[in-house]
């Protein structure tokens, strides 16, 4: 392919393979590309069935096969270098591409997907290089953090970070050091808020106002007790499918608005920021508060 006239080819180090990624995540068209015309490549090499050409090319294909299992790892986070349906219906070619020495070797050395507690030390373990290392933390963000914000409000309120490490990656000169130094402080900065939630005891709707307060106020009040008044206030009137029905919408939204104010007076803000602050929360409770 086009995109890797300058790697060297043939060859399977996983350095070579991270040069191919940068190329591939210089912006999300690529990346897009790339996957289409490798999933055409496939189809065309398993059509091809005992042609001369399928012999002359098959370490052609092989070594494309090595970066898109290579990529699948460290940016789309899939532990599987083919789908399922390749497995149970392509032919024994296609399939002794993904059972080659350097294929299963490739896999078998690749950095942890799962992000949980041994993930440093695996990271540490599996990486060959501070580059690779810098690589798996920005895509490891990348899905937690962007993929699945609107499951966690901790991922949500760290979306400002990764995307800005995103950006890095992105320039043409990339600070390795730098991206990998400031991910682990996002990624600090999930344990760190995990443990304060667990702590606190509190639902993710009951968190998401939390940090959404704090943000507006200052985190260096204490907010728990508005949050639980706040959250009492809300399950007298949260149930299984409020957010289609137009008269519990406006309940809340009253309930709501009425709260804010009170809050504003209490802790002596602008009134300018009330309908900010509103508008805040209300989104947090339609995304956590159904029952």
């Amino acid at each position: 392919m086009e995109f890797f006239k300058d790697i060297p080819k043939d060859d399977y180090e996983r350095e070579t393979l991270l040069k191919a990624v940068e190329i591939l995540t210089e912006d999300e068209k690529t990346g897009k590309i790339f996957l289409e015309k490798y999933k055409t490549l496939r189809k065309i090499f398993e059509l091809l069935g005992p042609d001369e050409i399928k012999v002359e090319r098959f370490d052609d294909y092989k070594w494309i096969s090595g970066i898109y299992t290579y990529y699948m790892h460290i940016v789309l986070r899939s532990q599987s270098s083919y789908e399922p349906y390749v497995r149970q219906y392509l032919t024994k070619t296609i399939k002794y591409v993904h059972k080659s020495t350097e294929i299963q070797n490739l896999e078998k050395q690749l950095p942890p997907i799962e992000f949980d507690e041994d993930y440093f030390r695996k990271l540490e373990e599996a990486t060959v290089s501070n580059e690779e290392k810098a690589a798996n933390i920005v895509f490891t963000l990348n899905r937690l953090v962007l993929v699945e914000k609107h499951k966690n409000p901790i991922y949500e309120s760290l979306v400002e970070k990764v995307e800005r490490i995103l950006e890095l990656w992105k320039e043409k000169t990339k600070d390795f050091e730098k991206i990998y130094t400031e991910g682990l402080a996002v990624i600090t900065d999930i344990e760190k808020l995990s443990q304060r939630q667990k702590e606190l005891g509190f639902t993710n709707l009951e968190y998401s106002l939390l940090l959404t307060l704090e943000k507006h106020i200052s985190s260096d009040r204490n907010l728990t007790y508005e949050v639980k008044e706040l959250s009492e206030i809300l399950n007298k009137h949260l149930f299984e499918g409020w957010d289609i029905q137009p008269t519990a919408r406006k309940s809340i939204e009253r309930e709501l608005r009425r709260y804010v104010r009170r809050l504003v007076k209490k802790h002596e803000l602008k009134i300018e920021g009330l309908d900010k602050i509103y508008y805040d929360l209300i989104e947090k409770i339609k995304n956590y508060g159904r029952k």
